[in-house]
């Protein structure tokens, strides 16, 4: 499965390697990994070579390590692009609304998909944490059931790529902006208009009407921009 690979650049060498496994549907989620002492005789290289490599490979997300039980290639990625997108956004002199443009991006396609493949368990799902949200008198669990609101949106548009790169780029605002759900919530002029706004998505979705669906969650977004401008502002 694994060839001898040149000494330099070992873990990227290795990457390459796996990513070629995984292409011909010989590794997938799960799976453990060889040895140490297996892939270090298998690529030619030392096991202290082998460990740096996959010590590389579980920062990035792609290797996870469980003591006594070996190494595997991960199952869940939703955490991994966060601290790279984190560290691209303090190296370029990210701005807040850069990510909450991204976040706009997503938001909206992930409402036009799961508009298309709502079910009727989906909606069941979403209309409970509509109407959570609008009884709860908790600003912080307010705050939780929204991002689970915008959650099951993400889940139910069926594409992955948006999801792991949507709740990356969420976390991120939310490591930025300390509690900035409960800000919102807590404003006297956007709060109340946010129960309505999710009511105006929600009944898209039921309706299973993509552009209406995309168009509601662009006004919603269009209500958070100001808000994060509003910041960005206050901080010059």
């Amino acid at each position: 499965m694994f060839k001898e690979i040149a000494h330099t650049k070992i873990y990227l060498q290795i990457l390459e390697q796996i990513k070629e496994n995984i292409i011909r549907g010989n590794l997938k989620s799960g799976d453990r990994l060889p040895s140490e002492r297996q892939w270090a005789e298998q690529l030619g290289v030392s096991r202290a070579t082998i460990r740096e490599a996959i010590r590389a490979l579980e920062m990035i997300g792609l290797v996870v390590c469980q003591q006594g039980e070996g190494n595997f290639i991960a199952e869940n990625f939703e955490d991994t692009l966060t601290q790279p997108l984190t560290i691209m956004f303090w190296l370029s002199n990210g701005q807040l609304s850069e990510v909450q443009e991204l976040r706009r991006a997503l938001e909206t396609e992930a409402a036009k998909l799961a508009a298309k493949k709502m079910t009727p368990e989906r909606f069941a799902s979403l209309e409970k944490i509509c109407d959570a949200i609008e009884t709860e008198t908790d600003e912080t669990v307010r705050a939780e059931l929204d991002k689970r609101f915008h959650y099951e949106i993400a889940l139910a548009s069926e594409n992955r790529m948006i999801r792991n790169v949507l709740q990356s780029s969420a976390t991120l605002i939310e490591a930025l902006i300390k509690d900035i759900r409960i800000a919102i919530l807590d404003d006297p002029d956007r709060g109340p208009v946010i129960d309505t706004q999710h009511r105006h998505i929600l009944n898209a979705l039921k309706a299973k009407e993509p552009l209406n669906a995309a168009f509601a969650m662009s006004q919603h977004m269009d209500l958070i921009d100001g808000f994060v401008a509003g910041l960005e502002i206050d901080e010059h």
